[in-house]
């Protein structure tokens, strides 16, 4: 079951039934094998008519340009099969195969992982890890096993480094921005915050004025997506007023500094620079010799690698941020709800936890009677890391956590072995987990996707879409992620609300909108400031308050401009990708070829329009007729253009 040998080595036929079992000596008094569940094995569908010729010539083509490939072929079949056209087990009708293109936004969780997970959960007494019972004892001994693999993924270890768990890469940008030490205010504190960042970063910027530090932007290039490295230079050597936009602490009228967390002891300010190792919108790789360039300045470095490491080594041998966040349903897909700020050990004294609410297992001593008595005296807070983690965290998925490295660890030695074969080389384990195989199955992928796209145009030569960055083959500094719009045959942009309907009914599933990074838009659009604050000086209150796709769509009809587009369509691609789905979506783009726009994009306008203007029920009933009109498409329909 948990065995993923590469094709050439091994390669199993699917059963029909699995089944997981376990001895019990307890209950088993003789011997007997306990049946605990059994799992239906989704039955494949191969749909033999609609491989046809060009389809199969272009993966002839794709595969005799990147032969290792196929080093993860095999584990669509028998890992992802929910991706696949299955007969459903429970109603024995068809479901048809999910093109599965949002893999920056969520991994598909693989089967024999979930099983493992399953079955280690439901054979093991659990109890809470605030205690010393046995069962207690074993959740915490599942936690430390975590954590160490967390470490050991990172090719690092404990005196080194440690865990703080979170409920996400988001909680772990909350962490940085209640805690993080700016200094005594206004005495030369500083967060310097790259423009393409996720929003839960950008909050950070919040707390760093509210305790007395400047705030300096450092921008993107517009053409390139990449930092504009003069002004980098330029703020990491102090010059903090190069940021765009720029924004001091002194400035902030009317506002009463915080000292419930600041160094009072600190002789001047500290600095903080915060960026994304891979920006969860145009896929570029940030450099990672920032951090040693910052450090070598006086700055700690918060690395935000929830979009780098699905498909990338993060070895922190070679690269030492100060602090990392990182979300595990990401990387594996199972589970969710678990996050870690992985802090450096001698760093840590940065996060200041020393007064304000707390709860249990962030305290090691509090008194109700004593409150009266002494107030500063009255409690304590924990020693270490545990302070930062409030109530009981989210043990029993924990092994989830651990099972789920373990299982990235043994496809990408699965793949390492294939391509040593290929070169006739002898494959030798490596001691920590190199994720070279999915990063160049994911270029792979992208390469395709870039080329196929970019020759996408209407008879008139106008381009059927815009790629916002560069496009370059074989780009090692950009991950699986393509930001994309699509144009008229007039040039003017097509709005992507439409287009994800579109591919909603085709079963293929892209992400669009902006991401939680406005930054990057506003970057590609060459959106200066001014520009920005005359657009949202326009948007009507109500609408600024309600949900974020109609906010955005306000903002574009605000900005009035047919081709600029505040938000974008966003495909990303991961390993359990296979060349069936990146050339069914380009049969989709290419039938976008010959759609009548300008019928089409003012029927969405009018109904976007009429459901923007009904209150405070928009959202239960777009729900309510997204539900309905998902039912009423005939399923016959998804198959054609």
């Amino acid at each position: 079951l948990l065995d993923l040998q590469a094709p050439s080595l091994i390669s199993p036929a699917p059963r029909a039934m699995e089944k997981v079992v376990r001895r019990d000596s307890q209950v088993g008094l003789h011997g007997r094998t306990l049946q605990l569940f059994e799992l239906a094995q989704p039955e494949i569908v191969h749909f033999e008519g609609i491989e046809g010729a060009e389809q199969k010539r272009q993966h002839r083509e794709f595969m005799k340009k990147y032969p290792d490939f196929a080093a993860l072929d095999h584990l669509r079949e028998s890992e992802y099969s929910q991706l696949d056209a299955t007969i459903d087990p429970e109603s024995g009708g068809l479901k048809l195969p999910e093109i599965y293109l949002d893999y920056t936004g969520a991994m598909q969780g693989g089967r024999s992982h979930i099983l493992q997970t399953a079955q280690l959960v439901t054979s093991l007494a659990l109890g809470n890890p605030h205690s010393s019972s046995q069962t207690s004892m074993k959740s915490t001994g599942w936690v430390h096993k975590a954590e160490e693999a967390v470490l050991r993924h990172l090719n690092t270890t404990v005196d080194q480094y440690q865990v703080i768990w979170t409920a996400n890469a988001s909680g772990a940008s909350r962490l940085m921005a209640q805690y993080y030490n700016f200094g005594k205010p206004l005495s030369g504190g500083a967060l310097a915050i790259c423009a393409d960042n996720h929003n839960s970063v950008h909050g950070i910027r919040e707390a760093a004025l509210e305790r007395g530090a400047d705030v300096s932007y450092i921008p993107v290039d517009g053409k390139t997506l990449h930092v504009d490295a003069t002004k980098f230079d330029a703020i990491l050597s102090g010059n903090f007023k190069a940021g765009v936009p720029y924004v001091s602490a002194r400035k902030v009228r009317g506002h009463k500094f915080s000292h419930l967390i600041t160094g009072s002891s600190a002789a001047g300010g500290n600095k903080l620079l915060a960026y994304p190792a891979q920006s969860n919108v145009s896929g570029v790789k940030h450099s990672l010799n920032w951090i040693g360039k910052a450090q070598a300045q006086g700055w700690d470095v918060f690395l935000d690698a929830a979009a780098f490491l699905p498909s990338n080594s993060l070895d922190l041998s070679l690269h030492q941020p100060d602090f990392i966040s990182m979300s595990f349903y990401k990387l594996f897909g199972h589970p969710t709800g678990v996050g870690a700020l992985v802090v450096r050990q001698d760093k840590a004294h940065m996060l200041l936890r020393k007064e304000g609410w707390f709860a249990g297992g962030t305290i090691a001593f509090n008194t109700v009677a004593g409150f009266g008595a002494d107030r500063e005296k009255a409690h304590e807070m924990a020693p270490g890391k545990d302070r930062f983690e409030e109530g009981t965290v989210n043990y029993s998925n924990f092994i989830g956590v651990k099972c789920g490295l373990d299982y990235l660890k043994r496809i990408n030695d699965a793949g390492a072995r294939f391509r040593a074969g290929l070169d006739g080389q002898k494959w030798e384990p490596s001691p920590v987990n190199d994720m070279n195989t999915i990063t160049l199955r994911v270029r792979q992928l992208t390469n395709f996707l870039l080329e196929e796209l970019n020759g996408l145009m209407y008879p008139s030569g106008q381009k059927l879409v815009q790629i916002y960055g560069r496009s370059l083959i074989n780009d090692t500094q950009r991950g699986g992620t393509i930001p994309i719009n699509v144009m008229d045959d007039q040039g003017d942009f097509v709005p992507y609300g439409l287009i994800e309907e579109m591919a909603n009914r085709h079963h293929i599933s892209i992400r669009t909108g902006c991401f939680c990074n406005p930054g990057i838009h506003e970057a590609y659009n060459f959106l200066s400031v001014a520009e920005v604050g005359q657009v949202m000086g326009l948007m009507p209150d109500h609408l600024r308050q309600t949900d974020s796709t109609h906010t955005q769509w306000e903002l574009n009809r605000q900005l009035d401009n047919p081709k600029k587009m505040l938000g974008c369509i966003r495909i990303s691609v991961g390993f359990p990708t296979n060349f069936n789905d990146v050339y069914r979506f380009m049969v989709f783009m290419k039938g976008l070829l010959g759609v009548d726009w300008k019928a089409k994009v003012a029927q969405f306008k009018d109904r976007i329009d009429g459901i923007a203007t009904r209150g405070p029920s928009v959202r239960a009933s777009l729900t309510q007729q997204v539900a309905c009109a998902d039912a009423l498409i005939d399923r016959g329909e998804t198959l054609r253009i």
